[in-house]
């Protein structure tokens, strides 16, 4: 007797396949801080994958309005430095100004976590259909890309910023051009520990449009 053809697979079965696949990867991701994150961290090859995954991001007129900056191990030492110095110079004018402790602290985000890039967005070219703030959305989303392909991986990640790498002389140091503005380090590696903090529902972020109602409703 001969047996029957398998039958095909259903394309329905498919699409719930991968709508729980991405639900759950989404739901299950949270932020590791650096101090927390080991090696090893995402090779060459999968690095590459993150910022694939990263510049399929939505990108309005294709300006590609972000870059990622890699900060090497061997650029370590310099950037402890650089963030001393910028320490340095915010608390020029306290009372009492930088101790041996703040320095030690601004000195030790340097060396956190294996893989380390710097978020940079680009004003320029200039396009009066896409202001800054979207293309800060449009980083935001490669961000958010970057994470989840990370967590895929089997990695952890965390958005790191502060008043140093909003400084001039951050900027300055890091050689970026004129309409660029670094806006957060992404530290990547293995988690330490897993712990995740609390998040809010979707009922605390949904509302619906109230016109001339001076807030949404819930």
């Amino acid at each position: 007797m001969t047996p029957e053809p398998d039958a095909p697979d259903d394309p329905d079965d498919g699409a719930a396949d991968l709508t729980r696949l991405v639900l759950t990867l989404i739901g299950s991701r949270h932020s590791v801080a650096p101090k927390r994150l080991l090696a090893p961290g995402p090779d060459a090859t999968q690095l590459l994958q993150l910022v694939d995954a990263a510049a399929c991001a939505p990108d309005h007129r294709g300006l590609r309005p972000w870059r990622l900056v890699r900060i090497a191990d061997h650029q370590r030492d310099a950037l402890a430095d650089l963030f001393e110095a910028c320490t340095r110079e915010r608390m020029a004018d306290d009372d009492p100004p930088a101790g041996a402790d703040d320095i030690a602290r601004s000195r030790d985000k340097a060396y956190r976590a294996p893989t380390l890039l710097l978020a940079v967005l680009k004003a320029e070219p200039a396009d009066p259909e896409v202001p800054l703030i979207e293309r800060a959305v449009t980083l935001g989303a490669a961000l958010m890309n970057l994470l989840l392909a990370a967590h895929g991986l089997g990695f952890a990640a965390m958005l790191t910023s502060g008043r140093a790498v909003r400084s001039a002389r951050f900027a300055q140091a890091m050689g970026l051009a004129t309409g660029e503005q670094a806006v957060c380090f992404v530290s990547i590696g293995t988690a330490a520990v897993g712990q995740r903090r609390g998040r809010g529902s979707a009922a605390d972020y949904l509302g619906d449009w109230c016109p001339g109602a001076a807030g949404p409703a819930r």
